[in-house]
């Protein structure tokens, strides 16, 4: 943020605090509309992309362009109203000091108003286009990933009319933000400063360091690689043991505004790392979800932070964890329902082939899942949803059957049932602890956590 010597140097006068004009009404509507519009969109895209993958229009290929308009404006629209919607409703706090009803710690985000737009972006990941697989911004993953220490809580920047989602904001007039930025680091457990360009943040920077303990800092490396050397050459000399250099070839995220990460020892030695970079304890590629690439490598990026506060790394356990039940009853349901089927098969078909093309590949899929393979146990829970929403749907459009109905009927409904079981127990939230678990190199007990 500019401070106000800045400000004065150039002529400028002191800005007001900002006046949000929200209204949680319109976006409670804005997130309707967009997740209608999204299911819309997405239909339209399907039946459109079926149509081309077939060679064939059945309403003529005039129908299939108006689709594929159909699927990109709705899509990008419904996108659009949701991260609206979210700004309408996004907290606005009276006081840094107090931005909330409790009185719990914070977690306090400090950044140049310039980066503003940057953690407003959604990841785009691998997916591109009005169809992204996510509608929060960084700056939404980025308080998410931080939630167990506290709510993310920020300056507004004065010209807002909506504040940014993510960050609860205080809006405050520039003869009054310094004290702000004070209460909020007397009630800050961790503090998060984005490396902004030259000297803007100096100010921010002298008093976190004359205030907060190392361990409690992190800085976040934004944009490029040149504006993290901009903050270096500016900021460094206030470090009591400088800044390290970003590390060259770093940064498989590297799509992101969000880059990496600089967190400190106790001494102030400082650990520059990029979102993604490889742990010698953990497979971290096993444990980044493509929908949530903020939210789910920022953590790892920091996890010595974590554990040093005693605080459980989002989505990764402390230990080993044990193979659920659910792991169990999942594979029993969905191996019985493919016992079925392959039965059915082999009375109408080639044994070698259903065993070749159905009986092997299921059977190395249920060993993956028993062995916890992330790759296995997605692609069982995509196979299980899809065949057995397809079986029930087959089962709703059932003919009558005259005496034979009630049998004919109740078998495709059992199947496809078991399926949907399967898939919803195998995506338990204890399921999913004990695949991050399976992450660790060495499934060992960790030591415990130092606490800070």
């Amino acid at each position: 943020m500019t401070t106000g010597q800045e400000r004065a140097a150039v002529g400028d006068r002191p800005r007001q605090a900002a006046r949000v004009r929200q209204n949680r009404a319109l976006g409670a509507l804005l997130s309707l509309y967009g997740w209608i519009a999204r299911v819309v969109g997405a239909v339209s895209g399907a039946d459109a992309y079926v149509a081309l993958r077939n060679g064939r229009a059945r309403h003529g290929w005039f129908v299939v362009v108006v689709e594929f308009v159909v699927m990109t404006v709705f899509l990008g629209s419904g996108w659009w109203a949701i991260r609206q919607g979210h700004r309408h409703r996004a907290p606005v706090l009276p006081s840094l000091g107090e931005p909330a009803r409790d009185t719990g710690p914070i977690v306090l985000f400090l950044r140049s108003f310039t980066d503003d737009e940057g953690f407003a972006r959604v990841p785009r990941g691998p997916t591109r286009g009005p169809w992204a697989a996510t509608s929060r911004t960084e700056e939404q993953q980025l308080a998410r990933a931080v939630a167990p220490f506290g709510p993310l809580v920020a300056l507004g920047r004065p010209e807002d009319t909506l504040p940014q989602a993510g960050a609860g904001r205080h809006y405050s007039s520039d003869l009054q933000w310094q004290e702000q930025v004070l209460a909020g680091l007397e009630r800050s457990v961790l503090v998060l400063l984005a490396c902004g360009p030259g000297l803007s943040l100096r100010w921010e920077v002298e008093q976190v360091l004359a205030r907060v303990r190392p361990e409690r800092l992190v800085l976040i490396t934004a944009r490029d690689a040149q504006q993290y050397e901009s903050f270096r050459a500016a900021n460094e000399d206030l470090f009591p043991k400088g800044l390290p250099a970003w590390p060259a070839g770093h940064g498989r995220l590297s799509s992101l505004y969000t880059l990496g990460a600089v967190w400190f020892d106790a001494d102030w030695t400082p650990h520059a790392v990029a979102l993604g970079d490889e742990d010698p304890e953990i497979d971290v590629h096993k444990l980044i979800a493509r929908a949530r690439l903020v939210e789910s490598a920022f953590p790892l990026a920091i996890r010595p932070v974590y554990l040093r506060a005693g605080v459980e790394v989002p989505g990764l356990p402390d230990g080993p964890v044990p193979r659920p039940p659910a792991v169990h009853v999942g594979i029993i349901l969905y191996a019985a329902v493919w016992a079925t089927l392959f039965a059915a098969l082999l009375h109408r078909g080639d044994s070698a082939t259903v065993l070749v093309f159905v009986l092997l590949p299921n059977a190395l899929l249920l060993y993956g899942t028993w062995r916890g393979s992330p790759v296995a146990v997605n692609f069982l829970r995509f196979m299980g949803g899809a065949l057995g929403l397809i079986v029930l749907l087959l089962w709703a459009l059932l003919p009558d059957r005259g005496d034979h109905a009630y049998t004919s009927a109740v078998v495709p409904l059992l199947l496809g049932a078991g399926l949907v079981l399967s898939v919803l127990l195998l995506s338990r939230r204890d399921v999913r602890r004990w695949l991050a678990a399976r992450a660790y190199r060495q499934l060992v007990q960790r030591p415990e956590a130092v606490t800070a």
